[in-house]
Parts: C-alpha cells; structure tokens; sequence
C-alpha cells in the first residue's frame, strides 16, 4: 500500500521508503529529557529517522492492524516522537495514513456467509482496521500533523484501493 501512494507521487518529488521493521526503535525509556531539549536521548536509529521527518515536506505512515491497533514498532515509532509534541517541529505537515487487517489470504466463512475471522457483523474487519487509522490519526492532531487522507484494506476489492491509494499520493503531492 505504502509503494503504491508512493508511485503515485511525481517522480520528480523525492521519495524514501522507510521500513521502521528494518530498523532498531527501542521503547521510549521515560526519561523525560525531550520535554525541555526536544531531542530524545535513546541512541538508536530513531534519531536519523527524526531528522528525516523533519526535512520531509510530506509523510505517509502505515501500519498492518494488530489486535485493533498499530503494530508495536508503530507503537514505539509513536511514542519516540514525543519531541516533536513538544517542539512543534512536524506541525503543518502534509499526511498520509494507510493500513491494511482483518483478512487471510481465503478468507473463511460461516454457514451464514460471515468471515469467521470478523466474530462479528457489520463490517468488523474494516472496523478493527479502522481503529487502527484512529490511532495513527490522534498521534497526528497530537503532534501537528495535516492528515489529508487514509485508506483501509480489510476485505473487499483490490482495484478500488488500489485507486484510492493513487488518489491519497495525489492529493498528497498537490501544494
């Protein structure tokens, strides 16, 4: 999903993928010292991509589901961006959310039609993938950040997302 907004991003903008699964993000250790400095002082690879975030005009962020929320290294990624809450140093930016849950590659079902991963009706994988959204969306009010839109894939129709995640890199990439 993150490729695709991406491609959908004029190529004479730069772009990098950054993968925070390939990255060393500790915890944030409660330190409190970003409060006064608004730098953190865990020395890991979250200061490089603090700096990136800071040079970058825009900022897409995704996260698969995990149990009705971001994964854990967007948990940590989240929580290490505490200085920018107090520095103010992202606000205005341009954002992107996308995230991606609630299905298998067959997705089952019950006698009754109904994914039996969902355990409930009414659209209970887009809801848990939706939560996922709310997540990152509240860290982005919190810090600053300009969400222009998100996408969600739980079941349904990849063509349509697929448009949809090509619309979010436009919109994105407009001044």
């Amino acid at each position: 999903m993150l490729r695709k907004v991406l491609d959908s991003i004029p190529d004479e903008c730069q772009k990098e993928l950054i993968l925070l699964k390939d990255l060393k993000i500790s915890p944030c250790a409660n330190c409190k010292g970003c409060h006064k400095t608004f730098k953190c002082v865990v020395n890991d690879d979250m200061q490089e991509v603090h700096q990136k975030l800071i040079d970058a005009d825009v900022i897409l962020l995704g996260s698969p589901t995990y149990f009705d929320n971001v994964s854990g290294i967007m948990k940590n990624f989240m929580d290490r961006c505490l200085p920018f809450y107090f520095s103010a140093k992202l606000k205005g930016k341009k954002t992107g959310l996308v995230s991606v849950g609630g299905f298998k590659e067959l997705v089952e079902k019950d006698e009754n039609g109904e994914c039996i991963w969902c355990k409930e009706k009414d659209n209970a994988c887009e809801k848990t993938v939706q939560r996922c959204l709310d997540s990152m969306q509240y860290f982005c009010i919190l810090i600053g950040l300009e969400v222009q839109g998100s996408v969600l894939a739980a079941h349904g129709n990849p063509e349509e997302k697929a448009k949809m995640l090509v619309a979010l890199g436009k919109k994105m990439s407009k001044e």
